[in-house]
């Protein structure tokens, strides 16, 4: 038995059915399905016959769902084949789902259901998602591909707009061509991302990767590392390596390296060889420092700038780097062997003037730091005992190696505390 892993129910839709013997039955009308946990399971086929008329059997009955050319194959021929009718507790998809009506409740609007996605699971299909973008209506009419090879060429995104079927209430038999939303697509794109793992740590492993596909890839890649370790990991399983891959390159290095080390072997080599030179190794220096030092939690990307550059140098840098280092509360003075010299906080270098020299802003006395192989603890201890919001890392001869801010120890003094 062989089926789609993921499809689209339009791309299904008139499509040749065919009986055990591979003569042609008939051609694919609509799903039957019923609510099954927070989805919907198929649970019969509607087809019309090359007679014209429309009959409907078990879903048990499909022997497999071929991609190429697309077609639905039976257990039985068509002599054999005796049409069941479904009851009032079910839903047809072509007929009480497409074209219609969903009340946003959130952003007091009404969108269109344009096409459903449909996952394989064990041999069952479950509905999965609705689409309610303009992607999906182009898809129905068969200008998809069209419109993508427009997008690529004028190098611009064109994703699907999904509404995990958790958030589609369909309402009794008297109302179905009414479909009511509880949460819209546009609201989940405006959340933090502490929030939208919360929603996704509640919904079952298939709408998490639905409703995670449809967040922008830096949108999806903080919401995927706030998620607990065990969410995470189910998750990332359902990833192809390239796009894993791309996620983390969106993340900080100590970040993307914690999400790395959850990875069996064998999955972090391939992912680690997907992603790019540079980004690569980094996590793999990260991943040589045992758990619970300093080595292993520092960012390894900072701005560190010689004792002669100006601050409106430095500044230039900071703004460059903005990505990078989009938590840095400081920047670092260097000497010619990348060795420590000195600490300047983003507010003195603000308040100072344009043309002044980054050594008369450093303190006399010695910045404090921590070396890669300390305890995580000592970590905590010095930032606590000197007030400090970040903390430089040093390596061999005090050269700068990395940093690590109070965001970075909160996930462990958290675990304590629990």
């Amino acid at each position: 038995m062989s089926f789609f892993s993921e499809f689209f129910f339009s791309t299904l839709v008139g499509k040749p059915v065919y009986g055990l013997n591979e003569a042609v039955y008939g051609v694919f009308r609509d799903f039957i399905v019923k609510p099954y946990k927070d989805s919907f399971i198929v649970t019969k086929v509607r087809i019309r016959t090359k007679n014209g008329e429309r009959v409907i059997v078990p879903w048990s009955m499909v022997r497999s769902i071929e991609t190429d050319p697309v077609s639905i194959s039976l257990k039985k021929n068509p002599s054999e084949i005796v049409p069941i009718e479904y009851d009032d507790t079910e839903l047809r998809l072509k007929r009480d789902f497409l074209d219609q009506q969903i009340v946003d409740t959130a952003e007091h609007r009404v969108v269109r259901v344009n096409d459903v996605k449909i996952v394989a699971v064990q041999g069952e299909l479950l509905v999965v998602a609705a689409d309610i973008g303009f992607r999906g209506l182009l898809r129905r009419i068969g200008l998809e591909g069209v419109a993508l090879s427009l997008a690529s060429l004028f190098k611009k995104g064109f994703s699907n707009t999904l509404l995990p079927s958790k958030y589609i209430d369909p309402l009794p038999a008297r109302l179905r061509h009414q479909i009511t939303l509880n949460v819209a697509q546009d609201e989940l794109k405006s959340m933090h991302p502490a929030d939208l793992a919360d929603i996704v740590s509640d919904l079952d492993q298939f709408e998490r990767l639905s409703i995670l596909q449809t967040l922008p890839m830096d949108q999806m890649a903080r919401t995927i590392e706030e998620l607990e370790p065990d969410v995470r990991k189910e998750l990332l399983e359902r990833f192809k390596d390239e796009v894993l891959s791309k996620m983390l390159e969106r993340l900080s290095p100590d970040s993307a390296t914690d999400i790395v080390a959850e990875l069996p072997a064998r999955r972090m080599r391939q992912v680690l060889n997907a992603m790019k030179l540079g980004d690569a190794e980094e996590i793999r220096e990260l991943l040589k420092f045992k758990e619970d030092t300093a080595g292993s939690i520092m960012n390894t990307e900072f701005v560190a700038l010689s004792c002669r550059t100006t601050v409106a140098r430095a500044l230039e840098e900071l703004r460059k780097k903005k990505d990078q280092v989009a938590r840095a509360y400081s920047i670092y003075v260097v000497g010619p062997a990348d060795e420590l010299e000195g600490v300047i906080s983003i507010h003195d270098l603000i308040f100072a003037e344009p043309n002044t020299q980054l050594s008369s802003l450093l303190k006399e006395d010695e910045p404090v730091s921590v070396r890669r192989k300390e305890h995580v603890d000592e970590v905590i201890e010095k930032l606590s005992k000197y007030n400090l919001v970040e903390i430089p890392v040093v390596g061999p001869k005090k050269a700068l190696v990395g940093v690590i801010t109070v965001d970075d120890v909160l996930p462990i003094l958290q675990e304590n505390n629990e």
